[in-house]
């Protein structure tokens, strides 16, 4: 088998695949339309509060829009991280001279309910500021609706490439590594397994379909002789987990790259499991490393398998992730995760949006978003002004068993500015959707 290639010599030959057309869908997979705490942000410290004398400020709306009711166990966690930088935030003096206050909506998980949430929010409460959104479907629509309405959008869960390159627009921003950044770390990682004979098993969504033909182009491309043996595409909402794990027994693949989430990942593990076809079967799961989905599968959670994860941070530079996590386990007795920092982060970067825009409307903090630089738990990171891609970087992870329980322990961290594609193919994926 040939060397395993390095990061740094991929991303020539990606790009190449890239403009050339190599990492696009096929046919089938077009995509569907449809208290106090010491903050770490040294811009808080500076109070923007008004003097005394001066009658106090309306507090300044910002829209959270997001799938509360469906999925309470990772979003629970992300609320406690955006209200614990909220509050961080009011207490050195808010922004503009202005407390913040958020106002949340519930998406049904839906992209029709999300366009009507924030639409709801701007006709009650005149938003024009919104973050937050779970899955792909529901980002791309918020985006669109930010776009069309020339209102701000920030994306916090949503990783498909497309909010910041095919359908990417000047009022939308996307801070979670996207799924090509999160494919570019670990499809090296996957080479390492010297593995030709590949089964892939995702939802049929729009962040599956992406990140599933981007992983199958790369490690089919760039690694001669492997191919794509089971392609088990899941219709949400209908998961025969028995079936699926049945065909795959009957394929043989000798390695497994799985997409799945929540119910879906839980009822395909504990069915491996039972079936044997897990057994010491190699498994790429980009999901799988956060602390919420580990505990989530209990017993069902496999070690051995590489998976992006948290907690972690760059080498040598542990403090703002120290501070984050006493921060937090201070406030509400229990360790944070991924969603949490995902929440904190939001939240900051929007305040530091608006104080570099020194203004509320949406087209200023749109324009001061390109090029923003904000602190976060995992050391400085951000947007791209060439896509409005945030630099937030992969934490790589194997998960293992430790003290009776599959937990995943980190390999490293790689800075979302690594992760990138030469700005080449950039220009050309993201054209003129602006």
């Amino acid at each position: 088998m040939p060397r395993t290639p390095g990061i740094h010599h991929l991303f020539p030959r990606l790009a190449a695949c890239l403009l050339a057309g190599l990492c696009a869908l096929p046919a089938r997979a077009a995509d569907k339309q449809a208290a106090p705490h010491k903050s770490m942000h040294p811009r808080a410290a500076t109070t923007d509060a008004p003097p005394s004398a001066k009658p106090a400020q309306p507090a300044l709306l910002i829209g959270d829009i997001n799938s509360y009711r469906l999925h309470p166990d990772l979003l629970g966690p992300y609320r406690k991280g955006w209200q614990m930088a909220l509050d961080e935030i009011n207490q050195q003096g808010g922004v503009l001279g202005r407390k913040l206050q958020v106002l949340s909506r519930d998406d049904d998980g839906t992209a029709e309910g999300a366009v009507a949430a924030a639409q709801k929010l701007a006709d009650q409460a005149h938003i024009a500021l919104f973050f937050g959104g779970l899955n792909s479907d529901v980002g791309l629509a918020l985006s669109d609706y930010a776009k069309r309405n020339q209102s701000f959008y920030l994306s916090t869960f949503p990783m498909t490439s497309r909010l910041t390159w095919q359908q990417g627009n000047a009022y939308t921003y996307q801070l979670a590594p996207s799924g090509w950044m999160q494919m570019a770390a670990l499809v090296p990682k996957a080479f390492g397994l010297r593995k030709r004979h590949w089964g892939v098993v995702y939802v049929d969504d729009t962040y599956g379909r992406t990140t599933v033909a981007t992983f199958s182009d790369m490690i089919t491309h760039f690694q001669s002789h492997t191919n794509i043996v089971s392609n088990q595409v899941i219709e949400p909402g209908k998961f025969d987990a028995g079936k699926t794990v049945h065909q795959l027994l009957q394929d043989k693949p000798d390695a497994l790259f799985v997409l799945l989430s929540g119910p879906d990942l839980a009822r395909f593990t504990h069915e491996g499991k039972a079936q044997g076809l897990l057994r010491n079967l190699p498994v790429v799961a980009p999901t799988v490393g956060e602390p919420e989905v580990l505990q989530a599968l209990g017993a069902d959670a496999q070690a051995g398998w590489l998976v992006s994860g948290y907690p972690c941070a760059p080498a040598g530079d542990q403090a703002n992730m120290q501070r984050f996590e006493q921060s937090y386990q201070a406030r509400y007795g229990t360790a944070p995760g991924s969603a949490s920092a995902l929440g904190y982060m939001a939240l900051h970067a929007m305040a530091e949006g608006l104080r570099k825009a020194a203004d509320a409307d949406p087209h200023a903090v749109a324009a001061a978003f390109a090029g923003l630089k904000f602190d976060t738990p995992y050391g400085p990171v951000r947007f791209r002004s060439i896509d409005h891609q945030s630099t937030l970087g992969v934490c790589l992870a194997v998960t293992a068993e430790q003290n009776g329980r599959v937990v995943a322990q980190p390999t490293g961290y790689l800075d979302g500015s690594r992760l990138q594609p030469p700005d080449k193919a950039v220009h050309a994926l993201r054209g003129k959707q602006q």
